[in-house]
């Protein structure tokens, strides 16, 4: 069997066309519809994480403001390290005044004992004490432990400069027994300040820019 076209050509080729066109909005047609479904499911992913976002930034803003109540007690505490910190390189130069006043006490001849102590950082000692003296007027005899008394105060860390200003025999009315008054001056020792570990607060030189 023959089939015989009597179109013209034109109408052919305009027919051609025709389908040739639905197939390219068809194709055109099923392009957009997956970039619609690709635009909407990045655009869920975009929302998804925006609101991890917005509830991370909310717990941060929360952690935040917790941390700002703190913050004073942040500063309380360092204002408290600082002034701890004066406290102790102040009581370093202090000195022990107790210690000092027990070992005197150890040190002393259990024949000689003091009658007035003035004590100053700056001054220094100032001791007035007794010895007794030989009722046969032994020569020398009460001298001796003034000599041991001065020998057991040079010997003492916290005392320098340790001397003998008088000595002078006399005799305890009271006691009605001959003894002998002296006096002696030392210098004390007063301990190295300790270098304090707080943080300087003078702000550091400014860098040069490099050229």
């Amino acid at each position: 069997m023959i089939r015989i076209n009597l179109l013209p050509p034109e109408i052919t080729e305009k027919r051609k066309f025709e389908q040739r066109l639905v197939w390219v909005f068809a194709a055109a047609l099923l392009v957009f519809v997956v970039l619609v479904l690709v635009w909407s499911f990045l655009a869920y992913q975009v929302s998804q994480k925006n609101s991890v976002l917005q509830s991370n930034l909310d717990a941060a803003n929360q952690v935040r403001s917790q941390a700002e109540t703190f913050k004073v007690f942040e500063l309380k505490e360092s204002e408290l390290e600082a002034r701890k910190q004066t406290a102790a390189m102040a009581l370093s130069q202090r000195v022990e005044w107790g210690r000092l006043v027990n070992e005197l006490s150890l040190v002393l001849p259990s024949d000689a004992w003091l009658t007035s102590l003035d004590g100053s950082e700056v001054d220094g000692l100032s001791m007035l004490g007794q010895v007794l003296d030989s009722p046969d007027d032994v020569p020398d005899a009460g001298h001796k432990a003034v000599a041991k008394t001065l020998v057991r105060l040079s010997s003492l860390d916290l005392l320098y400069n340790v001397w003998l200003e008088n000595s002078l025999k006399t005799v305890n009315t009271a006691a009605d027994a001959p003894i002998i008054e002296f006096e002696m001056s030392a210098q004390v020792v007063r301990p190295e300040p300790v270098a304090s570990t707080a943080p300087s607060s003078v702000p550091a030189p400014p860098t040069t820019p490099a050229p």
